[in-house]
């Protein structure tokens, strides 16, 4: 896990921000790994939750991915150019000009969760790739056939100082938190959020969190509360 951090971080260093050739090349080849392999990979999230309907997975992890994909393709020229700012007085009387260069961060983690195994791991990796970024990601340990087959598929796709994938369990989530990376996206819980972000906090990381909450329902007068909330 270091070592991947180490590699990814140097390469950064050494190549600085890459070129929209590169980011789109890069956009492309996961959307040929999802795309190529979506039958694979509905088998393997079958394996996982043994019931879940095919068509559910094709929609909420192949096709929900490769539109997120795919509209980073579209749009990452504009994302990356540089935009005019306007100048505060008194330094506009001195003809001062102002531009925003936008700049990758470096090393981003990706933690994803077991629900959407695909979808919270790769929506999030087309903007992180998008913005010229190295990604470290962490698959959920209770889609444990399914993180199988990604990390091999990714290790197929992409060169390690570009994308890597780090595997095993809880243990392994919480030191994946605490690496030194240069930002930390997470899906999951708002318990294991919490300290996600205490772990990430140790090095100033920044975190974004899609955290899940209470699902509503409706219960009929009719029905015992009870047993409803049991």
């Amino acid at each position: 896990m270091h070592d991947l951090l180490a590699l990814q971080r140097e390469a950064y260093l050494t190549q600085g921000a890459v070129s929209l050739e590169t980011r789109v090349d890069r956009l492309d080849r996961a959307l040929r790994l999802v795309h190529g392999h979506q039958d694979r990979i509905i088998a393997a999230l079958n394996d996982d939750f043994g019931c879940r309907s095919p068509h559910q997975s094709q929609m909420s992890d192949i096709y929900a991915t490769m539109e997120a994909l795919k509209h980073a393709k579209k749009h990452v020229g504009r994302w990356m150019a540089p935009e005019k700012r306007k100048i505060a007085f008194p330094l506009n009387l001195f003809g001062a000009r102002g531009h925003v260069h936008y700049q990758p961060k470096g090393v981003v983690g990706i933690l994803g969760t077991w629900n959407f195994a695909v979808n919270t791991v790769f929506g999030p990796l087309a903007g992180v790739l998008a913005a010229g970024n190295r990604a470290m990601l962490k698959f959920s340990e209770v889609a444990p056939a399914t993180a199988a087959l990604m990390e091999s598929l990714v290790a197929s796709t992409f060169d390690p100082s570009e994308v890597g994938c780090v595997t095993g369990g809880p243990e392994v989530g919480a030191a994946f938190s605490a690496l030194p990376l240069d930002h930390l996206v997470f899906t999951g819980s708002a318990a294991i959020g919490k300290q996600v972000m205490r772990a990430a906090a140790e090095h100033l990381t920044p975190v974004t969190l899609e955290l899940g909450s209470k699902s509503p329902a409706v219960v009929a007068p009719d029905y015992d509360l009870a047993e409803a909330a049991a």
